[in-house]
This record gives structure tokens, sequence and C-alpha cells, in this order.
């Protein structure tokens, strides 16, 4: 029986897959994951294989071997202006039945897509964009559109420590507001990341947003949005803790929904260390630029604040989850129907 799939762009079209299988398997190559096979790859007992992909700018992978079948492709997308754009497909939620590929988008901003990227996203058929970006956030850095992209649709939450986090003005600027306490008066300058765990907090105890993410979730639970992408300015904060909701609803376990958070780390290692060499220009004050990384870091804890805030809020996440967002079974069961299988 397949398992523990793996695929992976390396470059210049170029794709390594990995499994486990103690059988031959053979491997066909898809256009869509919902499409007829395009074409055999190969078969091998390899458990390992690399193929170079031009046909298709989004490929799939089928692995069958006579126990089973999965369909998989590379998570992070390989776009060229985005370096936080993922497929949510692959992931394990009710009754071990899988995320539907293709169908769920995260990522960050998209003011600086290519050509390139927007054929990407046109191959996928993206038809919605959820933006939680501030009106000033899109309007200073205004998303490209691509050809099946049928409509945006701006849910902002109440997120000030998010988007000062992400803060698309000049490095000076955002120096400026945390030395002299613009945003939070109390804030203590450390890297404890108390900040970014009282934003966690907030996405779950205000009003303002439990209304925005209700939004979200029937924008996601209406058919004719599909595929859609989410995102904020970083594809951190406010996209992460959106994106959670959703996994949690699709029964996706919790270890995997903070690996799936904890993914922008990796990600933004390097956008991360040029950030905070503009910011050392800018102060020497170590306690700042401690405080500056902890808002720019990635820590499942900042998630982990959250969930622990609907237990505190409702007892249980799922009561929360009904009391609070209005989640109904009805809800649950549909968004269950169209994205796992």
């Amino acid at each position: 029986m397949i398992s523990q799939v793996e695929v992976k762009y390396l470059n210049q079209n170029n794709y390594s897959l990995k499994w486990k299988s103690a059988k031959s398997v053979a491997i066909y190559l898809l256009p869509r994951p919902d499409e007829e096979v395009s074409e055999f790859l190969t078969e091998t007992k390899a458990n390992h294989a690399e193929f170079k992909i031009t046909k298709y700018y989004r490929p799939y992978f089928l692995l069958k071997d006579e126990d089973n079948q999965i369909i998989y492709t590379n998570r992070v997308l390989p776009l060229q202006g985005s370096n936080n754009f993922r497929d949510l497909g692959g992931y394990i939620g009710a009754n071990g039945k899988r995320v539907k590929w293709g169908k769920l988008f995260r990522s960050d901003h998209l003011h600086r897509l290519t050509e390139h990227d927007k054929k990407v996203l046109d191959g996928i058929g993206i038809k919605t964009v959820i933006d939680y970006r501030s009106k000033d956030e899109y309007q200073s850095q205004p998303n490209q559109t691509w050809s099946t992209l049928q409509q945006t649709v701006h849910l902002v939450p109440e997120a000030q420590r998010a988007v000062l986090a992400a803060k698309a003005g000049s490095t000076k600027e955002k120096v400026r507001q945390l030395v002299q306490r613009e945003v939070d008066k109390n804030v203590k300058f450390d890297n404890s990341g108390k900040t970014m765990i009282d934003q966690g907090k907030d996405f779950v105890r205000l009003d303002e947003n439990k209304k925005i993410y209700r939004k979200m979730l029937t924008v996601v639970l209406d058919e004719k949005n599909i595929p859609l992408d989410q995102h904020c300015r970083g594809g951190k904060d406010r996209t992460g803790y959106g994106v959670a909701l959703i996994l949690y609803l699709l029964d996706v376990n919790m270890d995997t929904i903070l690996e799936d958070y904890m993914l922008t780390k990796t990600l933004r290692i390097q956008r991360n260390k040029r950030r905070m060499a503009q910011y050392a220009n800018e102060t020497s004050d170590q306690n700042v630029l401690d405080y500056l990384f902890s808002m720019l870091d990635t820590r499942s804890e900042y998630l982990e604040a959250s969930f622990a805030e609907m237990i505190n809020i409702s007892g249980s996440i799922d009561s929360y989850l009904k009391n609070e967002l209005k989640i109904s079974k009805n809800d649950v069961e549909k968004l269950r129907n169209m994205y796992l299988e």
C-alpha cells in the first residue's frame, strides 16, 4: 500500500517524488486532480523518482499499486512573486479521507505576481481570492489579477498587531510606531511573543472577528467560489487562523494543523533575515529588535493561543464554533463533502 508520499519542486520544472510501498508503483501525469490521466510516466519499485515536467505549469501525479492509489503534488507552488503560496490538499481529514488538491489555497499577498505566476494560477483555475488586508494595505500593494479570477472578497479582521507585523510601509516608520507605542501603549519590548499571542486571542474573542471569519466560511461553503485562495500580507497570522478553522472543521488533526501553520516559518526564513537587517539599520536597541523578530516569526504558540481562547470562552473548540461562529452540523457536513475525498 502506498503511503507517506512527498512531492517536491526542485528547479527548472524538475520534480522529486518519494513514497513508501512494498510493491511496484506505476506513476501517471495528470493536468488536474479531477481530470483523466494524461500519460504514463514509469513503473518502479524504487520508492523514489524524478521527472522533468514541461507540459503543465501545475502537474499532479497519480501513484498506483495493486492495493491503492494516491494523487499528489507539491504543496508549495514555485511562484516567482510569492514565497508562501500553498495548496491545502493531501492532508488526512474525517474518516481517513484526504483534503482535495487544487481547491483550497493559502498565500502571502499577490502584489508581485509575474506573468509566469499568473499562468500557473490560470492553470489551476483559481476563481476567488479572500483578502484579509486592511484598505491601506491593499491600496498600497494591490493584487495582480489573472483570467480565471472572478472576485476578490475583502474581509478585514480587527488585527492591528498583525497589520503592524506585516506592515508594507517603510521600515523607519514601522520602528517609529513601535518605539513610540502607537499600536500598543503597554507593549514590553522583548522576544516573548506576547503581542502575537494576544493577537491570536483577539481573532477568537472580538465580536467583529467572529463575524469576519464566519463570512470567510460562508465564502468557502459556496461551490461556485472554488478553487479559492485566502491571504493577508505575509500569509501568517490572519490567514493562518482562517486556514486553521477550515482544517479543524475538516477534522484534520491538530498536529497537522500546526505543521501547516509552521511551514510559513520555513518559507520565510530568508525574507525575515532581510527584514531584520533593515530593522538593524534603524535601531540598535536589542530589545526592540527582539520584539520585531517575535512579530515576524512564526511560532506554534501563536495559533495555539487561538484554540486555547476558544476553550476558555466556550469550554471546547467545537462549542465555540457552534455557539460563537454559528457553524451548524449541516455546514460541517457540506464542507467535508466539498473538500474531502
